[in-house]
């Protein structure tokens, strides 16, 4: 069997001795109580009694004023253990005879006697017909109480101890009965948490609960034990199965991370390629620069000579513009790699959208002609006049740059006849444009709209003017955003902080 520090059988045995104990000592001391109060009214009651009789018999001494012949009726009294004194006072409230201890004077009792712990008094009258002669007063003691109170307390100890031995015996037997099976079932447990040994049965047949549980804990290992010999004999082939892939997993790492290392090559030759090239461009957009002074240069000094048809004076200044332009170009692509690079530093003012708007249509003219192509500039729902004014801090060429390549985009993005419509939308704290055009963008460009080098349909199209206007957009942290559908077409938004300028 096995031991525990607080076993069921001792918290059973415990429970029944402890119950059958308290039961016992409660109707103990409740009969006690009940004797104890009862012994002491029979004595006041046999005082009572006593008073009553000798009022009777001093009736004569009384009558004729004979206070020996009361003694020697008072002094029989020392036959009775409890009373201590007697007194016979008149009505006048003197004493007329006493024996032992006298009473002070006349107590006034309401019904004739008056009980403490360990004292008691008596009050009769004494009576001849309806005439009251006197007054009897009798005190006592309970001086036997002590002594009946120790007898019983001992017989009462030897019935407990008679009782509680009679306890003992029965709660070990019942103990030992409830117990034998739990305890049984408990080695078992024991046993099987130890040597996993399903095999196990405990060996108790009874109707009652615990035999249920045996049955039911016996079926239990049943099933348990049917279970480990499938889930062994299952274990066994996914160990070959585990086996068998390991093999095959260890080879496709060996094709993994020799693939792994020929990617891992490819991506850096190919950002060294990248820095290559941008290197390339860097030096040959400053080589283009340094050969556009010659460009810009000549016709300048020819028109100082002057000597020139006006015809000739036009083309010279158009090759001029187109000069400036190109150097325009440049220096932005300048700025783009030292924007990408995070380096550039933003050259603020305050810039009027509304002019540089209506300057990019007048620049753009030749391309709307050519692409038969409507350009709408409205404000806050109301087609602009040219007089209005909407401020945002920027630097002037990057935004013109900007706005260019996205009206661009919008002609380019339209049918024949269609729109392009440029929506201002201002109030205190922030001013929208938007560029809607009547095409959707390519599905297999959508999620690529901004990125370098993204470009569909277009042949001459080089994947920048998108890039450039969503880098120009953040350095000057502004949001912009693309929304396109088959339905309503495209819509690129840039949404800046608004400026108030003081007049």
């Amino acid at each position: 069997m096995i031991g525990f520090q607080n076993s069921i059988g001792r918290k059973i045995g415990a429970a029944i001795l402890g119950t059958t104990v308290s039961a016992l000592v409660l109707t103990m001391t409740l009969n006690i109580a009940s004797f104890f109060h009862s012994y002491r009214q029979a004595t006041v009651q046999k005082a009572n009694g006593l008073a009553k009789i000798m009022a009777t018999s001093t009736i004569s001494a009384l009558d004729f004023n004979d206070p020996d012949s009361a003694k020697e009726i008072l002094d029989s009294i020392s036959l009775i253990t409890n009373i201590v004194g007697a007194t016979i006072f008149m009505p006048s409230g003197d004493i007329f005879a006493s024996f032992g201890t006298k009473a002070k004077s006349l107590p006034v009792l309401d019904d004739g006697s008056q009980v403490e712990i360990n004292t008691f008094i008596v009050t009769q009258p004494i009576k001849s017909g309806k005439d009251t002669l006197g007054y009897i007063v009798l005190e006592g003691t309970f001086s036997d109480q002590g002594e009946w109170f120790y007898h019983n307390l001992a017989t009462s100890g030897l019935i407990l101890l008679a009782v509680l031995a009679a306890c003992i015996i029965a709660a070990n037997h019942f103990r030992k009965k409830i117990t034998k099976p739990i305890a049984q079932l408990t080695a078992a447990v024991r046993e099987i948490s130890e040597n996993k040994d399903y095999s196990k049965r405990v060996a108790y047949k009874s109707k009652d609960e615990i035999g249920y549980l045996v049955s039911e804990f016996n079926s239990m290992l049943g099933k348990i034990e049917t279970r480990d010999s499938w889930l062994n004999s299952h274990r066994e082939m996914l160990e070959t199965i585990v086996s068998q892939r390991t093999k095959e997993v260890r080879a496709k790492q060996g094709q993994l991370k020799e693939k792994n290392t020929q990617l891992i090559k490819q991506i850096h030759e190919r950002r060294t390629a990248e820095m290559i090239r941008e290197e390339v461009e860097r030096i040959n957009r400053h080589d283009l620069k340094s050969s556009l002074n010659l460009v810009i240069g000549y016709p300048e000094l020819l028109l100082n000579k002057g000597n020139l048809t006006p015809e000739q004076g036009k083309y010279i200044k158009r090759i001029a513009a187109a000069g400036y332009r190109m150097l325009d170009m440049i220096q932005f692509h300048l700025e783009m790699f030292k924007m990408e690079q995070g380096i550039y530093t933003l050259k603020t003012m305050p810039v009027d959208l509304i002019e540089m708007l209506c300057s990019l249509e007048e620049e753009m003219a030749l391309l709307l002609n050519q692409s038969e192509v409507s350009l709408s500039i409205i404000m806050n729902k109301e087609e602009i006049n040219g007089a209005e004014e909407v401020h945002i801090n920027g630097e002037m060429v990057l935004l013109r740059t900007m706005f260019r390549n996205l009206i661009k985009n919008g002609v380019e993005g339209s049918v024949k006849g269609g729109k392009v419509s440029i929506d201002i939308e201002s109030d205190e704290l922030f001013t929208t444009v938007s560029i809607s055009n009547s095409l959707p963008v390519p599905a297999e460009v959508r999620g690529r709209f901004f990125n370098k080098y993204v470009t569909a349909g277009k042949e001459d199209g080089t994947g920048l003017g998108t890039y450039s206007a969503n880098l120009i957009a953040k350095t000057h942290n502004a949001s912009i955003n693309m929304e396109t559908s088959d339905q309503t077409g495209t819509t690129v938004s840039a949404r800046f902080a608004a400026v108030t300028i003081e007049s």
